[in-house]
C-alpha cells in the first residue's frame, strides 16, 4: 500500500474519531441535562402527591358537618341567624396603662 493511501486512511480513522468523540461528548452532556430535569420533574410530582393527599385529608374533614361549620365560625366569622356575635380583641400592648391613668410604682 502506497504511503500516500496510509496517510489519508489513518487522516479518515481520525476524522471519524474526532466526529463519534464529539457525538458521545454531546450525548454525555445532554444526558446531565436531563437527568437534572427528571429531579425537577420528580421533585414537583412528590410535592404535587403530597398536595393532592392534604386535600383529599381536607376534604374528608370538611365532609363532616360540624367540621365544616366550625371552619367557617373561625375562618369566616360565621354566625347563624339569630346568633350574636362578640369579638374580644386583646389590648395592643400588655404594659400600657388606660387612656387618662398614670401608672403607680
Amino acid at each position: 500500500m502506497p504511503n500516500g493511501l496510509k496517510i489519508v486512511g489513518a487522516v479518515l480513522i481520525f476524522v471519524a474519531l474526532v466526529v463519534i468523540g464529539s457525538r458521545v461528548y454531546g450525548f454525555v452532556i445532554e444526558e446531565g441535562d436531563l437527568s437534572a430535569s427528571l429531579a425537577d420533574i420528580q421533585a414537583r410530582l412528590t410535592k404535587a402527591e403530597t398536595d393532592a393527599a392534604n386535600l383529599q385529608e381536607e376534604s374528608r374533614y370538611l365532609a363532616n358537618p360540624v367540621n365544616l361549620e366550625k371552619e367557617l365560625r373561625a375562618r369566616f366569622n360565621y354566625k347563624r341567624p339569630g346568633e350574636t356575635m362578640i369579638i374580644i380583641v386583646p389590648p395592643q400592648n400588655a404594659s400600657a396603662t388606660p387612656t387618662g391613668t398614670a401608672a403607680h410604682p
